[in-house]
């Protein structure tokens, strides 16, 4: 038993982009089909058995028919759902329509998440705002869109948020410069200086001159005088060490950081077409009932 698995694009290169994943995540290329308009060539191989050309040509009513049949194959004439027609609108209006048949069970989330990851989108969303804008249901008769218009139908609103990052530099605070000059200080030390000086002293003697008094003789007396000796010695009294040391602190940074938001609000519409079913996913990807194949 195999799974059908349909996902809306916003365009032909999305598509075809999820269609290269899924081929190299081991699916056969043979087993996917898109649909799209102003798309000349195929995207399936028409070798395949049964196969289709389901690429659209410059024949949009034929893309339309495809897809078409393709929902009445699965689903039958009388037990189509109501949604249908958006999936041709989505194409009308310039998206993509990709199928992909699942034989194995266990490829059928690595299906969808692909899709996801390659761009799908919730195709009742789409027309939850189609509506908003007078959309009433799929009309055959109505013209593709041109690609100005697909662009201004798909007008897209950013979500931007402002990230901080916070770096370090490095700058110069200041410093200090350390000179080593000569200084002279005067100072005053007291020294006491001894000096020898010769004396003479005429006494009055009145004796009887002896022979020795009588002999000749000289005395030398030797004068001596201190003088101040000045020597000078340099010493060591204290070292001035210069280095640098690094210490560490931490800051917090307070900062406000701008982005936008996008708000969504659903607009009600006519009775007829809050009347109409809705069916919420939070899927971009539309699944399909299983089909045997």
């Amino acid at each position: 038993m195999s799974q059908v698995i349909v996902g809306v694009f916003d365009s032909f290169q999305e598509a075809e982009t999820a269609v290269s994943r899924l081929v190299e995540s081991g699916l056969n290329r043979n087993d996917m089909d898109v649909h799209a308009t102003g798309q000349a060539g195929a995207s399936s191989d028409p070798a395949r058995p049964g196969a289709e050309m389901s690429t659209a040509t410059t024949d949009e009513t034929g893309v339309f028919g495809k897809i078409e049949h393709f929902f009445s194959n699965m689903f039958g004439a009388d037990d189509r759902p109501d949604d249908v027609g958006h999936y041709q609108e989505a194409v009308r209006r310039g998206g993509a329509l990709l199928t992909v048949t699942a034989a194995d069970e266990a490829d059928v989330g690595m299906v969808r998440s692909t899709m996801h990851e390659a761009g799908a989108v919730d195709v009742e969303e789409r027309a939850a705002q189609w509506r908003s804008t007078g959309y009433t249901g799929f009309d055959a008769a109505a013209k593709p869109y041109t690609s100005d218009e697909a662009s201004a139908d798909r007008k897209a609103f950013a979500v931007t948020r402002e990230s901080l990052d916070v770096g370090k530099r490095e700058v110069e605070t200041g410093g200090v410069r350390v000179y080593s000059r000569a200084t002279e200080t005067p100072v005053s030390e007291s020294v006491n200086l001894r000096e020898e000086h010769a004396t003479i002293e005429r006494r009055s003697v009145d004796r009887v001159a002896t022979a020795a008094d009588l002999e000749e003789g000289s005395v030398e007396i030797r004068e001596t005088a201190e003088h101040p000796v000045v020597a000078k010695t340099a010493h060591v009294i204290e070292e001035v060490v210069v280095g640098r040391e690094a210490t560490e602190r931490t800051e917090t940074i307070n900062e406000t950081l701008r982005g936008t938001d996008v708000e969504v609000e659903r607009v009600g519409g006519s009775a007829l077409e809050s009347g109409l079913p809705r069916q919420s996913t939070d899927e971009p990807i539309i699944k399909t009932p299983t089909k045997a194949v």
